[in-house]
């Protein structure tokens, strides 16, 4: 899932009327299309091409979408829902977030069983602490997004990456979602 240099899409961001809105407006690309939003959100573009250098630290956020929505292995791409106990495999990085209902919620998208080994030995972070679970099913949650407010016509960016619920819709008119946040129902160590 990893973001690399040549997927960079240029695109304007802008202000639009929309009745439906808290305040009458929203934010929306300049040429904004059907597929650029998804739960309410505006979503960050990039390409698929996986050319260029990897950016380690950048997360292309369609392929961490996609892995999110199909359970699908942020390493391998391959499935990461178990064949015999149908249970999805997660390898977190770090403490999941609480949800108000006691839940719990992560950006990072599952990792198949075959692939828990090769993301330890490569990634830097998972070397130093990780949690191997899994869970019963995960739900769209959230979003991590830049978040804008209008200041004379433009648009300023105030936040960079800060979780939103997806029943945050004022603060969701305004945001650029990078990454989608799910819930991880019944987590159980592995």
């Amino acid at each position: 899932m990893t973001a690399y240099d040549g997927e960079h899409v240029t695109y304007q961001l802008t202000l639009v009327a929309d009745e439906t809105a808290t305040d009458g407006i929203r934010m929306s690309y300049a040429d904004e299309t059907a597929t650029d939003r998804m739960f309410g959100v505006l979503w960050h573009r990039h390409g698929m091409t996986r050319t260029g250098r990897p950016m380690w630290r950048l997360v292309n956020t369609l392929r961490q979408r996609r892995c999110m929505l199909r359970s699908l292995c942020q390493v391998c791409g391959k499935t990461a829902v178990d064949g015999d106990t149908g249970r999805i495999w997660w390898l977190l990085p770090e403490a999941p977030g609480r949800c108000p209902d006691g839940g719990w919620y992560t950006n990072t998208p599952p990792t198949c069983a075959a692939c828990v080994p090769v993301a330890r030995n490569h990634c830097p972070q998972l070397r130093k602490w990780s949690r191997l679970c899994t869970v019963s099913e995960a739900e769209p949650y959230g979003v991590v997004a830049e978040v804008f407010t209008p200041i004379s016509g433009t648009l300023a960016s105030v936040d960079a990456a800060t979780e939103l619920p997806l029943d945050a819709f004022r603060k969701l008119e305004m945001a650029l979602a990078k990454q989608l946040v799910v819930s991880l129902d019944d987590l159980r160590p592995a």
